[in-house]
């Protein structure tokens, strides 16, 4: 059993997939001057780090370490030089210490207050996929009221949001991608124009017809191999295309997609979170959050598993089957 001074966590060793992971009793970080500590309710799972224990995305930390991007949780400690959080305080957050685990620290100035109605394991869609999903929007596509939007995996956790903000910026049409019906349903009810089956073979025609035969102006691509290149043979003439995600990062766009962008007059943007300055990603932040006090987002963080069974929630993210964020409750 874990004593006071210890914990459970998750720990990556290697990069040959979830066979890398441990779950191991390491030392409970301890926060500094300006950090905090919080007891974990609950961490997300984010493809990026599916990606790491493959290792088909960077590893920040020398192995092993405790996993994890984010938590969500209560602040049971402040450092020294902390005014702005305190002691008993829900928050959800970026950690530095690996949020796999029962206790994290992370920086007092990354900390999102947690609204009343909303549970520890809603609040881990805000940190990362939420942030993300309005940064894209905000940052990288600046949608137009005359734009038809496509969105690839619509129905994953930054999707989800994708397709409620883009109805928000008030873009003409949404036409979203998922692989069953199940996710069309949700996308429908989430104000999506067009929801499409990605796994059918006319999916392509379908985009066209629905786009009148001009295609979309706005691609949102979130994923690679023939998907991803179908959907940028979709863009229309002065059409962009936002590329983000960790399935994307070692993507390469095929020569006659180059001659594409040049002969169509479109525009390729990428689109990384981590590295945007703080004074663009601050005023996203509060924004975004203001749309969730209002009621006008819903969160999906349905699957969840505690922290012991975390290949299995592992193998629901990789499987693709699941709708929204993927939990573990430590």
């Amino acid at each position: 059993m874990p004593t006071l001074e210890n914990m459970k966590a998750i720990q990556i060793n290697g990069t040959q997939g979830t066979k890398s992971l441990r779950l191991v009793e390491v030392e409970r970080p301890a926060p500094g001057a300006n950090q905090v500590l919080i007891q974990v309710k609950a961490t997300g799972l984010n493809y990026a780090e599916l990606e790491q224990t493959r290792g088909r995305y960077p590893l920040y930390k020398k192995l092993p370490f405790v996993m994890g991007f984010e938590a969500a949780g209560v602040v049971v400690e402040v450092g020294s030089q902390v005014c702005t959080v305190k002691v008993g305080d829900r928050i959800t957050t970026v950690v530095s210490s690996g949020g796999f685990a029962e206790f994290a620290v992370a920086d007092a100035g990354l900390a999102l207050p947690i609204p009343d109605d909303v549970s520890f394991a809603e609040a881990t869609t805000l940190t990362i996929q939420g942030v993300s999903a309005y940064a894209i929007l905000k940052l990288a596509a600046q949608p137009k009221p005359s734009d038809r939007v496509l969105i690839q995996a619509a129905a994953g956790g930054v999707g989800l949001f994708l397709v409620q903000l883009a109805k928000l910026f008030r873009v003409k049409q949404v036409i979203t991608l998922a692989s069953n019906e199940e996710k069309l349903d949700v996308l429908r009810s989430l104000g999506a124009d067009i929801a499409i089956n990605y796994s059918e073979g006319n999916w392509v025609g379908q985009v066209t017809e629905a786009t009148g035969g001009r295609g979309v102006d706005l691609l949102l691509q979130s994923v690679s191999g023939d998907i991803a290149d179908q959907s940028l043979g979709l863009v229309a003439d002065f059409g962009r295309t936002v590329v983000f995600g960790a399935s994307n990062v070692y993507d390469t766009i095929l020569p006659e997609r180059v001659q594409q962008l040049i002969h169509k007059n479109q525009s390729l943007t990428g689109f990384n979170l981590p590295t945007i300055p703080v004074e663009q990603i601050g005023p996203c932040v509060g924004e975004f959050l203001q749309l969730v006090q209002q009621r006008k987002l819903r969160l999906f963080a349905n699957t969840q598993f505690p922290l012991e069974q975390f290949v299995e929630a592992f193998d629901a993210l990789s499987s693709r089957q699941t709708i929204g964020k993927v939990v573990l409750l430590p």
